[in-house]
């Protein structure tokens, strides 16, 4: 499996119940930004995706661009932490 595959979660049966999966997590990572906050949301987003969530056209595009800015999101906290990681020469 490709780590960019869209897949169904049963879970969320539609894609209301992605996006407010997708809802809850933003808001989480809006107080608290993490790697794996994230990676949650761009899991997410990555799920909407799937061609069982493209329940219109309008759902289909947004799913795309929450996919690219999350990815977006993702890469800029794993580049922030691999500024800073333990046992670096600048910890010591």
């Amino acid at each position: 499996m490709k780590p960019e595959e869209a897949i169904f979660d049963p879970e969320l049966p539609n894609a209301n119940a992605v996006l407010a999966s997708l809802c809850c997590v933003t808001a989480r990572y809006a107080s608290h930004p993490s790697a794996e906050l994230a990676e949650l949301a761009l899991d997410l987003s990555r799920k909407l995706t799937a061609p069982q969530y493209a329940e219109s056209k309008l759902v289909s595009e947004v799913a795309q661009r929450l996919m690219r800015d999350w990815e977006a999101i993702a890469h800029e906290q794993h580049a922030m932490q691999a500024l800073v990681v333990p046992g670096s020469r600048h910890l010591q």
